[in-house]
C-alpha cells in the first residue's frame, strides 16, 4: 500500500539532505578561509571542530524534522513553528549571511555556492508553501527572519564551545582511563 507523503513532509525531509550539502562546502573550505583572513576575522577553527560541531546541530535539527514529520512538538514548538523558523527563518538568515559577506570580503566566502543554488530556492519554495497553506504569516515569516540573524551566531558559538570541550576532554578522559589501566 502506498501512502502518499504529504508536500510539507517533502519539504521537511528535504532540509536535512540541503543542510547537509550546504555544511559541507562550508567544512571543506572555512578552515582555509579563516587561516586567509585571521587579520579580518580573529577565529580560529579547526575543520575537525567545524565538522563536529555541524554534525551536532545536524543531528539535533535532524530530530526535529524527524519529530515536526511525525507532527510532534520539538523544544516546545509546534511541528509548523519548528519548521517555519528553521527553514524561512535561520536557514534563510544563514544564506543572507553568506551574501553579505562575499560583498564585505569581495571573493570567495564559505557557503556562498550552496546558498545560491540550495538555500535561497528552497527557502523561497518552502516560505511560498507555508504562508499559502496559511501556516506561517508573512509577519511570523519577518519574526523567524530577525530571529534567525539573532540566534544562529549564538546557537552556532555554543555548539563548537561544547565541540572544543569534546575535543580537549574526551582525549584526557581517555589518557586517564589509559594510564588507570581502565582500558
Amino acid at each position: 500500500m502506498n501512502i502518499p507523503i504529504s508536500k510539507l513532509n517533502r519539504l521537511i525531509w528535504l532540509f536535512p539532505l540541503l543542510y547537509f550539502i550546504h555544511d559541507v562546502e562550508e567544512i571543506l573550505t572555512v578552515e582555509e578561509f579563516l587561516t586567509k583572513h585571521s587579520d579580518v576575522v580573529p577565529i580560529k577553527v579547526t575543520t575537525l571542530e567545524f565538522t563536529l560541531a555541524f554534525l551536532l546541530l545536524w543531528i539535533l535539527t535532524f530530530i526535529g524534522c524527524y519529530k515536526a514529520s511525525k507532527n510532534k512538538r520539538f523544544l516546545g514548538l509546534e511541528p509548523k513553528t519548528f519548521f517555519s523558523f528553521l527553514v524561512p527563518g535561520i536557514f534563510l538568515a544563514n544564506g543572507i549571511g553568506h551574501l553579505i559577506q562575499l560583498i564585505l570580503f569581495q571573493s570567495y566566502v564559505p557557503g556562498i555556492i550552496t546558498s545560491i543554488v540550495i538555500i535561497y530556492p528552497y527557502s523561497f519554495i518552502t516560505l511560498k508553501y507555508l504562508i499559502h497553506e496559511q501556516l506561517l504569516t508573512v509577519r511570523k515569516f519577518h519574526l523567524f527572519l530577525c530571529l534567525g540573524f539573532i540566534l544562529q551566531a549564538p546557537i552556532a558559538l555554543l555548539a563548537h564551545i561544547i565541540v572544543k570541550g569534546m575535543v580537549y576532554y574526551v582525549p584526557l578522559l581517555f589518557n586517564e582511563l589509559v594510564d588507570k589501566g581502565g582500558f
